[in-house]
């Protein structure tokens, strides 16, 4: 006899097998589609990020005055630190000193140089002059051989009117050779001008380094945010590049949300993104998507992470 309650169980286990079977096939061959498939994408694996600026010190010295507190709201151009400047503004004034200086030195050149403009010009003239005695010489001298042939004349006044041509002639090449050293001192008049404006567009080079680094003693915000822990302490030294605090530029922030590879399938960019945060329990805020990364954020880390070929690198999206 045929016990039916046997074949029965037996009949209903077959097909609970079989059925499963086939739920495991389905599923298996058609998650990765299901779940890239078209409509809302969601993760849980999403975090907050924002640009960090350190804010760090462009000259040494020692902090004198810390008017912030941590993690504090400051606004564009909010003093953040204040060093000791007392060398610096002793700096400014040396340079701005130094600048009178090459001015003063540069204005006694000019002078000098018109007044040298004046010994070269007396100077052709003393030339001038003894060109004009040499020629009246040069007559006498003509007339007073006329005469000596005549007998009108001595020939001891011929020898001294020979005598004061030949003085004469000494006498205008010293005043010529006086005339082209004084010509020749413009020349060098005219160079020393020429160093004393380097001289002063040096000076003006150094106050505007001054004043630089003058200006560097305070530390001011860039733009508005929340500023960081503080690193320093009043009274202690730091150094060019010290870091003071850092700058979080608010309301610039954005999310980074990663998702499965098999998710990006339908996502683009531009799309509608709706965003809760666990600290606005209740509210949904709205973005888009903004950029991709070409890589999972794996790859962008200091040491990368070895994994198998088989697993599915993770994909990030921005979200703004």
């Amino acid at each position: 006899m045929v016990d039916w309650n046997k074949a029965f169980e037996f009949t209903w286990r077959i097909l609970v097998f079989i059925v499963a079977i086939a739920i495991i096939v389905v599923v298996s061959t058609n998650w990765t589609r299901w779940e890239g498939g078209e409509g809302w994408q969601r993760t849980n694996d999403a975090y907050l990020q924002s640009d960090l600026t350190p804010i760090s010190a462009k000259v040494t010295g020692y902090i004198r005055e810390l008017p912030i507190r941590d993690y504090q709201r400051v606004r564009r151009g909010q003093v953040l630190a204040r060093l000791v400047d007392d060398d610096y503004r002793a700096a400014v004034a040396q340079a701005e000193a130094n600048i009178l200086a090459a001015t003063a030195q540069h204005g006694a050149l000019k002078a000098q140089h018109e007044l040298q403009l004046a010994n070269v010009q007396a100077a052709r003239a003393v030339v001038a002059s003894t060109i004009a005695v040499r020629e009246q010489n040069r007559r006498d001298l003509n007339r007073q051989q006329r005469l000596l042939q005549t007998g009108s004349s001595s020939t001891e006044a011929r020898e001294k009117l020979e005598t004061t041509r030949a003085r004469l002639e000494a006498q205008l090449a010293e005043n010529r050779a006086q005339a082209e050293a004084a010509q020749r001192e413009l020349a060098v008049l005219d160079a020393q001008i020429a160093q004393s404006e380097a001289a002063i567009a040096a000076a003006r080079a150094a106050l505007v380094v001054a004043r630089l680094n003058f200006d560097y003693t305070t530390i001011i915000a860039p733009q508005d945010g929340v500023v960081g822990q503080r690193r320093v302490k009043p009274g202690q030294l730091v150094s060019v590049g010290s870091q003071i605090t850092t700058l979080t530029p608010l309301p610039e922030v954005w999310v980074i949300a990663n998702y499965k590879e098999t998710q990006l399938a339908h996502m683009a960019v531009g799309q509608e993104a709706r965003i809760k945060v666990d600290s606005f329990p209740g509210h949904t805020l709205r973005g888009h998507v903004q950029a991709f990364a070409p890589a999972s954020g794996a790859e962008f880390a200091l040491l990368p992470r070895i994994t198998p070929r088989a697993t599915s690198p993770r994909s990030c999206s921005v979200f703004r």
